[in-house]
């Protein structure tokens, strides 16, 4: 059992080399953005950088998830999955390239050719980054998301400040930076290698689909949880209040900080451990400290929302702070669903998850349409918090009926009473919208008492070799 905490702790520290540097930059670039570019330039340009959500896995047939998984098996062939991948892959690059010609040429849609160029080398990256995790190059995988933020800051400095290039240079920065990340992965990781046309098998293709394809309505209805409600709000209240909502959200990339890291590290864990006996006890423990610390960032996030808005968010752009809290409630629970999704795919089935996906989509689209009229901003983010409550509550019973985990209800559900009146209270002006989140924050702390004495007595036994 500690050698399993061990190599997810292990894992899990692997990756915040890299991501949290990459999530870091990303986020301490929005003093940047929000002083070149206007409220209008920044919503279109984060639109079209979100856009490529819903293009990508309709094109790729989520291939790339698929590459991931099966590369991980130790008898795995992986010339013939990476072959299988890249037809794949290249059939959606044509489809695309013709579509983004076709808008460029006929619509006069100005911005169609950075968007194709986007799309490529987002897709390029994401391939050799994640075969290059399945072959189990775990510190080198770190390495290419520390190049790929490196060369994002330095492309932004050149064309988007002493170029002054506007959205242009915004999604070619991101462009260049995926690109050359993608190539470095791709040689310092030896994946030519593995390029051997004659390794196709038509049969393998069919099963690495047949996990794949689920994947394609699960993750345009995970866009639509995360991004559809900006697109709702560009059409009742125009560009600039899309904008301001989309730099919000920025915010609770904090909380994806601490989630997605540790995912990268689960996925890898959960699929090694699925078959072995003291599997309940392993997965209890780890989804009793991953929600507690969940909800102990988000409420300390709150605690100083105005404070890290002031920093971030200049000029017009601060009015934004209002929806921050709402917005990381919605992250915090999205986290949590997400947390089982690892388990779907070490079973290698998905289904429910897709399920659960689409429901949470459909009461997010109807939820949106019904607030965001009169509520504007706090009826998305209400619409986003409600939509991720759907899909945690639909997967941790389904979940908990296959896997086995205990989970303490009561203590769960008064642990989110406390961070919702948080939440309310961080909403609104006045010294109460620090003084209340921070004594919520102390009662999530004590909370889950016996769980700091566990994880304490455990450092103790590790630094005394005990």
């Amino acid at each position: 059992m500690k050698s399993k905490y061990k190599t997810l702790a292990y894992n899990t520290g692997i990756f915040a080399i890299g991501n949290i540097l990459v999530k870091i930059i990303s986020l301490f670039l929005m003093p940047l953005y929000t002083i070149v570019l206007t409220t209008e330039q920044y919503g279109i340009a984060e639109l079209l950088n979100n856009s490529i959500e819903i293009v990508l896995p309709v094109a790729t047939l989520c291939i790339i998830d698929a590459l991931y998984r099966y590369s991980i098996d130790e008898d795995s062939d992986h010339s013939t999955l990476l072959i299988n991948s890249i037809l794949i892959i290249v059939i959606g690059d044509a489809i695309v390239g013709i579509i983004c010609f076709i808008c460029f040429l006929l619509f006069g849609f100005t911005y169609a050719l950075y968007f194709f160029l986007l799309y490529i080398t987002i897709t390029f990256y994401k391939v050799t980054c994640q075969f290059a995790r399945g072959l189990g190059h775990v510190k080198r995988y770190a390495a290419y998301g520390i190049i790929n933020a490196s060369v994002l800051v330095i492309s932004n400095l050149i064309f988007l400040v002493y170029l002054e290039g506007g959205v242009s240079a915004y999604i070619l920065s991101y462009a260049i930076s995926y690109g050359i990340a993608g190539i470095i992965a791709f040689f310092a990781s030896k994946e030519y290698c593995f390029l051997k046309p004659d390794h196709f098998c038509a049969l393998e293709l069919k099963e690495m689909l047949r996990y794949s394809l689920p994947g394609v309505p699960n993750m345009l209805s995970w866009w639509v949880n995360t991004a559809s409600d900006r697109y709702i709000i560009l059409m009742f209240h125009g560009a600039g209040l899309a904008g301001l909502y989309t730099a919000a959200s920025k915010l609770p990339a904090m909380i994806n900080l601490v989630t997605s890291i540790f995912q990268q590290a689960w996925q890898y864990s959960t699929a090694t451990e699925i078959g072995s006996t003291d599997r309940k006890a392993f997965f209890s423990n780890v989804f009793r400290l991953y929600t507690y610390i969940s909800l102990l960032v988000c409420c300390g996030l709150i605690i100083f929302n105005k404070l890290i808005c002031r920093i971030l968010l200049q000029a017009d752009f601060y009015s934004a702070w209002r929806y921050v809290p709402l917005l990381l409630l919605a992250a915090t629970i999205g986290c949590i669903a997400t947390f089982f999704v690892p388990f779907y795919n070490a079973m290698k089935n998905n289904k429910m998850e897709m399920i659960s996906t689409v429901i949470g989509a459909v009461s997010n689209i109807v939820l949106n349409f019904a607030l965001i009229p009169k509520f504007a901003g706090f009826g998305a983010a209400i619409a986003t918090a409600v939509s991720y409550l759907v899909i945690m509550v639909i997967r941790m019973v389904d979940i908990s009926r296959i896997i086995e985990i205990d989970i303490n209800y009561g203590r769960f559900i008064v642990q989110f009473i406390v961070l919702g009146v948080s939440v309310i209270s961080g909403c609104f002006e006045g010294t109460h919208a620090v003084i209340i989140p921070s004594l919520c924050f102390a009662i999530l702390i004590i909370s889950d008492w016996n769980l700091i004495k566990i994880v304490n007595s455990y450092f103790n036994r590790q630094r005394t070799g005990k």
